[in-house]
């Protein structure tokens, strides 16, 4: 652990059904035509294109992707708590083109890291982890919560056995000889803030859904607070299955350092460095680029490099440079889901986040998708109008396990 005193901390980053699981069926999804959105950057390794905003700008929101709630359709991209909204829960669906408001975080929070796995407690389908965060003073929560895509609530679940916020969390098989079956949710590094300070932390935890227990876990080889994280395909390996999970930069004694944990080996290994070492990042893994073989982790924004798209290819342990991010940002939240107005095609989505240079300053709603496939790029019909955001009623509470 890293001691950082309470001075130093404005450098600190504002941060089962029958179906296959959403996570593992984002990179294979093909819904329906999708509505036809603006271009805002070509070229021959990809499209960034805008989608409706945010409808609460927050910086330090946590995101992920899942299936729809009921109202919406195919898979969506969620964003969780943040800065200025620290209990708003919205969904974005690229199927309809719209966002709705959903029932609200129970515990309001700032920073905190999210992902998705199955549900708990035998609760069918999968859910959205939203795990740590921080209080309106950057005080930790160890407080884990879920929202069941199924019944449109939230679980509360067994707390961590440490706050920590500007953490980062991911979706791997758990780790062979501990006692855990199946697939596990990560958390890893972020701050321990108290009164008397915050404490940068290595410290890792895995949590089972089928037993809804928490595990400790190797600590990383180096401490890190805002953070990337994803899971993708292990170092080196041609197997796609053999998942891996990834710290990428953040704040550290080597701000670029980039390791992975491998289940199987239960150890923590350095892989490649990301040339633009940053902080307050997000991270999405998809498809990789054209020409690049399996599943890749894509990295955006920080603030060092607001603009910066990157991406790792596990199979060869190198990083490539993508078409630049049109809205810097830092603090933002990053998900992997179905392109707007073609679905067959992949999307890394940036949600959010807070402009590291004015005009505009402070917390942003604009949403940006990155699709992938080369062909997307080909077709650019006029732009239609947005979709205003709806609010979707909260149903009744899920009955106590």
């Amino acid at each position: 652990m890293r001691r950082i005193q309470r001075s130093d901390r404005q450098d600190s980053p504002p941060g089962r059904t029958g179906r296959r699981p959403a996570w593992r069926r984002l990179a294979v999804a093909a819904l329906a035509p999708l509505l036809a959105l603006t271009a805002t950057t070509a070229t021959a390794q990809g499209i960034w294109v805008s989608v409706p905003n945010l409808p609460t700008a927050r910086a330090g929101l946590a995101s992920a992707a899942a299936d729809c709630p009921e109202g919406l359709r195919g898979t969506c991209v969620y964003a969780a708590g943040g800065m200025q909204a620290p209990e708003k829960f919205e969904a974005y669906s690229p199927s309809s083109g719209t966002w709705a408001t959903l029932p609200a975080l129970k515990t309001p929070r700032s920073l905190a890291a999210a992902t998705t796995a199955p549900c708990p407690n035998e609760v069918e389908g999968d859910c959205v982890y939203v795990l740590g965060g921080g209080d309106a003073d950057l005080l930790s929560f160890a407080t884990a919560e879920a929202y069941s895509t199924e019944t449109g609530t939230w679980l509360t679940l067994r707390s961590m056995s440490g706050p920590r916020y500007a953490a980062a969390a991911a979706t791997a098989p758990c780790t062979e000889g501990r006692g855990l079956r199946g697939t596990c949710v990560y958390v890893f590094g972020g701050l321990n803030g108290t009164s008397d300070g915050v404490t940068e932390l290595a410290t890792v935890e895995e949590y089972d859904p089928a037993s809804n227990t928490w595990a400790t876990l190797p600590a990383m080889q180096t401490t890190r607070s805002g953070h990337a994280g994803a899971a993708a395909p292990c170092p080196g390996q041609s197997n796609p299955r053999h998942l891996c999970v990834y710290a990428i930069s953040g704040i550290s004694p080597n701000t670029p350092a980039v390791e992975a944990y491998d289940p199987v080996l239960g150890s923590w290994q350095s892989v490649a460095d990301n040339p633009s070492g940053r902080i307050g990042a997000a991270a999405a893994t998809a498809p990789c680029p054209e020409g690049i073989s399996n599943g890749c982790i894509y990295v955006v924004g920080g603030t060092t490099t607001p603009t910066t798209l990157e991406a790792y290819t596990p199979v060869t342990n190198t990083w490539v440079t993508l078409p630049s991010l049109p809205t810097g940002r830092t603090t933002l939240g990053a998900a992997a889901a179905p392109c707007p107005k073609n679905a067959k095609h992949h999307c890394v989505y940036a949600v959010g986040g807070s402009a590291i240079a004015g005009p505009p300053p402070g917390a942003l709603g604009t949403a940006e998708a990155f699709a992938i496939e080369r062909a997307h790029a080909k077709h650019r019909p006029d732009p239609k109008p947005g979709h205003g955001p709806v609010t979707l009623p909260a149903p009744d509470p899920a009955p106590a396990r």
